[in-house]
């Protein structure tokens, strides 16, 4: 959540229009949050039971994946407790990263994207976390107001 309502072991910031966030955060923070909206998804992604701290190389900003609680969540900020993943990505790779034609994998194998800790944890629910918010995008491009 860009605005979260306090996650017990995450610092919160504010709306990334107000802290001046890069496009690519903003983009893949409103990406999951819709992908989370899908109850199924959400399921299944905190049963990946995984706290992936997202460093931003090209900002002074992490993103936490709380796929370790139900319902998951995502926050922008620092969190007191470590995570079990922690990526150090660029904004632009982050905002692409559940883009169809992005592939972590081959981010990480190329050096783009450097990891600690289990990241096949986070690779093996990346796909359920990329197809929810493949239809949350659809949904939101679509819709007769927007």
């Amino acid at each position: 959540m860009l605005d979260p309502e306090h996650p017990p072991d995450a610092s919160p910031q504010a709306d990334g229009s107000d802290r001046g966030l890069p496009a690519g955060v903003v983009r893949f923070v409103e990406d999951v949050e819709g992908a989370l909206e899908d109850e199924q998804a959400a399921k299944r992604l905190a049963l990946a039971r995984v706290r992936v701290q997202i460093d931003v190389t090209d900002a002074d900003v992490s993103v936490l994946l709380l796929l370790d609680r139900d319902p998951p969540a995502v926050v922008v900020g620092r969190s007191d407790q470590r995570p079990n993943v922690r990526l150090s990505i660029s904004s632009g790779d982050l905002g692409a990263m559940l883009s169809e034609g992005s592939h972590l994998p081959m981010a990480i194998l190329a050096g783009d994207v450097v990891f600690e800790g289990a990241v096949r944890k986070l690779l093996r629910v990346l796909p359920i976390l990329r197809a929810a918010a493949d239809g949350a995008r659809w949904t939101r491009e679509n819709r007769p107001d927007a």
